[in-house]
């Protein structure tokens, strides 16, 4: 009998050890469970900034109307809407007729009164003619000279010549059809380079800065999923006397595998002007206040699913569409708590997992 005692305390001495040995990781899983978990997001820099949007207008880089310095009847045109031209190639040409013979008769004018002059210098020196005879033939060599000249020009003006090298983007005549001088005959454009104009208003154009780093880019409701980065050229410093908005003239070159022609409208996306220089942003409800200042709550891993709690004070800029832009106080890599934050405490243990915020 005293066999069976032993033997029946044995048993429950090792039951006992198997139960103590069991509860300890309950007590740890239970007090992993206690830990509030928290909702963060990874601060990172955010390039391209609060972006404003305009309406714009495609423009040439160049354009000029072209048309003839004399009247006439239009003998050839040269030219079709739409064709590219170097300078110098010929647009169009007048019946040069009547200009070529008053060419001629203006060159036989100058040729006897370059002669009579010629004679009259020498007669001059010996006295045969009076010096009144000199200088009316001399003032007859100077006009003929003028006149010669004149429809030398007249003439080459019978063409009509690109003044630089583009796209002829419409034509006004046809052949033979009588023109008068300064009618335009043809619009040409340089369209390897595009202009975009865009009209600010007062409320952002007072904010603008020469100084501040420009970000401006144009999209084509035509051409999905692509931007073209924008230069800076000109910009009104009258406004528009209606609309009471500044116009600003943006360049890009024109890209060859798509058709964009004057005309045509985009929207132009300019970075806002900004204080902020780490491009990182604040959520603005993660941004508490106290007496001392702005804060958030931070946090940081210690390992095993746990998170440190801590309190980080920040200095900000005014508010824009991505939130408030940090000046100092936190850094990029930073987790910062997104809700629940008037619940959590300095140095306060929460339930954190890097890999899944």
């Amino acid at each position: 009998m005293q066999t069976i005692r032993i033997r029946s305390f044995g048993l429950t001495a090792v039951f006992c050890a198997i139960l103590a040995g069991c509860s300890e990781p309950q007590i740890d899983q239970k007090e992993s469970e206690q830990l509030r978990p928290v909702r963060t997001l990874i601060l990172s820099s955010q390039v391209d900034g609060p972006m404003v949007e305009f309406p714009a207008v495609v423009d040439a880089a160049s354009s000029a109307d072209l048309s003839f310095k004399v009247p006439g009847e239009v003998t050839e045109l040269l030219v079709k809407q739409g064709e590219e031209v170097e300078v110098g190639d010929i647009i169009a040409k007048l019946d040069a007729t009547d200009y070529q013979l008053s060419l001629d008769e203006a060159q036989a004018n100058y040729n006897k009164a370059q002669a009579d002059f010629g004679r009259a210098k020498q007669l001059i020196k010996s006295g045969t003619i009076s010096q009144s005879d000199y200088d009316q033939l001399q003032s007859h060599f100077t006009s003929a000279k003028s006149k010669l000249a004149n429809a030398q020009n007249n003439l080459s003006y019978t063409k009509l010549k690109a003044s630089f090298s583009g796209v002829v983007a419409r034509t006004y005549i046809e052949r033979f059809e009588e023109v008068q001088a300064k009618q335009v005959i043809a619009t040409l454009q340089d369209i390897k380079h595009i202009t975009l104009k865009v009209n600010v208003p007062e409320s952002l154009m007072i904010k603008v800065s020469k100084d501040a780093p420009k970000h401006i880019i144009a999209e084509f409701s035509g051409i999905p999923d692509k931007t073209f980065p924008l230069d800076f050229v000109e910009v009104s410093t009258q406004a528009d006397e209606v609309t009471k908005a500044y116009e600003v003239t943006l360049s890009m070159t024109r890209p060859e595998n798509y058709n964009i022609l004057p005309g045509m409208t985009a929207k132009v996306l300019a970075k806002g002007a900004d204080v902020n220089k780490s491009g990182l942003y604040l959520p603005i409800n993660t941004v508490l206040k106290d007496a001392s200042g702005n804060y958030v709550w931070t946090v940081s891993s210690v390992g095993d699913g746990k998170g440190e709690i801590s309190k980080k004070p920040v200095v900000i800029g005014e508010v824009s569409t991505l939130g408030f832009p940090v000046l100092s106080g936190v850094s990029e890599g930073d987790y910062i708590v997104t809700a629940g934050m008037s619940k959590v405490s300095e140095g306060q243990l929460v339930k954190f997992n890097k890999g899944a915020q």
